[in-house]
């Protein structure tokens, strides 16, 4: 799943009529992570629909800004005309780790 952050929010998105999102409108709980073994960082939390892309300029912006391959363009929101539902990550629980430094680069958060 792609995902970019604006601010201190990151966004995913898809369109409504597939299965993830049918899923996360019964649904919204989540848990995301890095794909990387080595530098992890793991998040609990729910999918927030924040609405449409075109009432998101700035989400949009940030996903061509990170996403500029030949063959991305065409899954982006905003051009992908099937994109209709942009969603903002509210983290519940957050763990991180380095392997390489388990011991002593282990962090959690948890929200108030």
């Amino acid at each position: 799943m792609w995902a970019a952050a604006v601010g201190d929010v990151l966004h995913v998105y898809t369109s409504r009529g597939t299965r993830k999102a049918r899923n996360l409108a019964a649904e919204p709980r989540v848990v995301m992570h890095l794909p990387d073994p080595e530098d992890v960082l793991i998040v609990e939390g729910s999918l927030r629909d924040t609405g449409h892309p075109a009432d998101l300029p700035d989400v949009v912006a940030a996903f061509a800004a990170k996403y500029t391959g030949p063959g991305d363009v065409a899954y982006l929101p905003g051009v992908d005309p099937t994109v209709d539902v942009v969603y903002a990550l509210v983290p519940r629980r957050v763990m991180a780790w380095r392997l390489a430094d388990f011991e002593h680069s282990q962090r959690r958060w948890e929200a108030p």
